[in-house]
């Protein structure tokens, strides 16, 4: 069971009124959301309730600032919804989103470190962070993975909870929930609707949640009630006066049944039911919106510097007696004094301008969270890059490998076998990485889109820790590769061995960013890999080993494969200042001229022959700085792409 003992969790910041009229959405012609209005104080936990496709998460959604195309009025603290404000706003998605590898431990402490603003110490964060994880009770799952479907961690109940503490870290001033109860059991989702209305009265907080159909027990824990039908509103009040407005409509709920139940069945299973609550909620938000204009009428004249009227008084006083009449008046009343602040529509697209507080957009800096992410990022990596059974497969590999080309003699007979070996080594470092990066964005999308959403970080401190704190990971494994294989099967001296290393390191990241990239383009697992499959086929043709003469009008597409340029520059190392060759037995068999001439009688062909014959003509740094220039090329475009096209929605 979770503590309830809220007066633990002592909040920084005082929730603040919510207020949203008139809120409409539509998508091609199809309207979702109807004119909207209700509104929600501190202290308050107002449910919204309604059948599957009711409109919920899309209310939700807009009154959190996520969906740009609505119209009406979002008023939060007497503020029309903005930039500044959103940043305040937590929101707890109905599917909870982790980095399953992580531990809640290190998913938390992230949060706590990036959330927080600079200026606080980490020992404040770190007992800020302790203070939640007591009042959630979630001490005795903090060293457990965050889990998934493929490994076993968190329980479902463990994970809202931790969901919702993400959230509260950064003490929001009003808290949105969409559906926080799927999935739970009926003690879990009772201790966590508790828990969540008694932290709304203890710290005088403001929180919305969509429910679907609660049970009676849960149902009355809710202090208002947001009814919607197919996008228009059937009630919204008081949860207790629930039954007492059915029942004035001639729809009595019977005694003892659950009302959640009995008003949901009546809304899906009698039209005249749903239009009848529906016509009477309008009738009444009207008659409420016509005395709230006249009271800003009566307000305006007062504004003239002279002496109030009698009748403006009495017209005052009146119009006060029917907002505040019994038993429903508070049920629809939005604040009269709230000055009119136009529409939402305007308001949610100023929220993609800059404003003058941007400097103060972001809690914590740059530097903190490209080190937190980082962190984040090298912790999740590495429990996926260096994976026992990886590294098992590339052990086993490396034993292959040695096995086939183990000391190669350096004869003409050879030069195939040698340079095979060269070319595996090559794609087999290129491909590993591009494969391992190409599934990496994907599977992370869901994480950073509801991150960036929430506005955590910087888009460029993300990707620049993504970019950096996986390159250590990325050359551990080729590493040993290399130093076994090297020596086992002969390859060119210790120069040359620690310029292939080099070579390998640098082959790795370029397929890596090519692999960025197309995940980042693709944004689904499948697709990802479809595509990466198709190009890999393409690249390992154009490489230089399997086709060495294209026709002249392909000839040039070998020069945006970077295993073209990963390839030749080993061939370099392998045959530039290296050992001369022994010719083949039969001299005349030779395809090379050092062998044929009669009056050579040391048979053996120097190694800068056999790079003209194989028409590695280049210099070294001219095959490396196009690999440089891949990795660079194919970074950038990949932040380009995630920053303008793949903006979270």
């Amino acid at each position: 069971m979770m503590n309830n003992e809220m007066e633990d969790l002592t909040p920084k910041t005082q929730g603040i009124d919510l207020a949203f009229r008139n809120v409409t959405v539509a998508r091609n012609s199809k309207v979702i959301l109807s004119s909207i209005s209700g509104h929600a104080r501190p202290g308050e936990l107002l449910a919204i309730m309604g059948p599957s496709g009711a409109g919920k998460t899309t209310l939700l959604n807009t009154l959190a600032g996520r969906v740009p195309m609505a119209t009406g009025e979002i008023i939060l603290g007497g503020q029309l919804l903005n930039k500044r404000l959103k940043r305040k706003i937590a929101y707890v998605l109905q599917q909870d989103i982790f980095f399953s590898n992580l531990t809640l431990r290190e998913t938390l402490t992230f949060v706590a470190m990036i959330r927080l603003p600079d200026y606080v110490f980490k020992e404040e964060k770190m007992k800020r962070l302790q203070e939640i994880v007591d009042t959630l009770d979630l001490n005795k799952c903090l060293d457990t993975n965050m889990g998934d479907m493929w490994m076993p961690g968190l329980s479902g109940g463990e994970k809202k909870r931790a969901s919702i503490a993400c959230e509260l870290i950064h003490d929001p001033v009003i808290i949105f929930l969409d559906e926080p109860t799927t999935g739970l059991d009926s003690s879990t989702t009772s201790s966590l609707i508790s828990t969540l209305s008694t932290y709304a009265e203890k710290s005088h907080k403001t929180i919305v949640c969509s429910i679907h159909q609660p049970s009676s027990q849960l149902f009355f824990q809710f202090h208002k009630l947001l009814l919607l039908s197919q996008g228009q509103v059937a009630y919204f009040g008081e949860t207790t006066k629930v039954i007492d407005h059915f029942a004035s409509l001639g729809i009595p709920i019977e005694e003892h049944y659950n009302p959640a139940d009995f008003i949901m069945e009546k809304l899906k299973e009698d039209e005249r039911v749903r239009v009848k609550a529906v016509t009477a909620m309008k009738d009444l938000q009207e008659k409420y919106s016509a005395a709230r204009n006249m009271l800003r009428s009566v307000s305006r004249e007062e504004d003239v510097p002279k002496k109030p009227s009698h009748m403006n008084t009495k017209i005052r006083g009146a119009v006060y007696k029917i907002l505040r009449k019994p038993p429903t008046s508070s049920d629809v009343e939005v604040d009269a004094n709230i000055s009119d602040p136009g529409s939402v529509h305007m308001s949610l697209l100023d929220l993609e301008k800059p404003t003058n507080d941007d400097n103060k957009k972001w809690p914590t800096g740059f530097v903190t969270q490209y080190t937190q992410l980082t962190l984040r990022t090298f912790r999740e990596s590495r429990k996926r890059i260096l994976e026992k059974m990886k590294i098992l497969e590339n052990l086993l590999i490396c034993a292959i490998v040695c096995l086939i080309y183990f000391q190669l003699p350096r004869n003409e007979e050879t030069l195939r076998d040698r340079m095979g070996a060269v070319f595996f080594i090559s794609a087999h470092w290129g491909f590993i990485p591009l494969f391992d990066a190409v599934t990496s964005f994907p599977m992370e999308r869901v994480v950073i889109n509801k991150e960036r959403s929430a506005g955590w970080y910087r888009l460029s401190a993300y990707y620049c820790a993504k970019m950096t704190s996986e390159l250590l990971l990325i050359i551990i494994q080729p590493t040993v590769f290399v130093v076994i294989a090297y020596w086992v099967i002969g390859l060119n001296g210790i120069a040359a061995f620690f310029a292939t290393l080099g070579t390998v390191f640098i082959d790795s990241i370029a397929g890596q960013s090519f692999g960025l990239f197309i995940g980042i383009v693709c944004m689904e697992v499948s697709e990802a890999m479809t595509v990466s499959i198709m190009l890999q086929m393409g690249i390992m043709l154009l490489g230089g080993l399997f086709t060495r003469s294209l026709p002249f009008w392909l000839d040039w597409l070998k020069y945006v494969s970077f295993l073209h340029y990963s390839f030749h520059s080993l061939m370099f190392l392998e045959f530039h200042d290296a050992p001369p060759v022994q010719c083949a037995s039969n001299v005349n068999n030779s395809v090379f001229l050092s062998c044929r001439e009669t009056n050579i009688t040391s048979h053996t062909i120097p190694s800068k022959e056999v790079l003209q014959y194989y028409n590695v003509t280049w210099n070294y740094w001219q095959y490396i700085l196009p690999l440089l220039f891949f990795t660079i090329v194919f970074r950038i475009l990949g932040y380009i792409v995630l920053r303008f096209f793949r903006k979270p929605v």
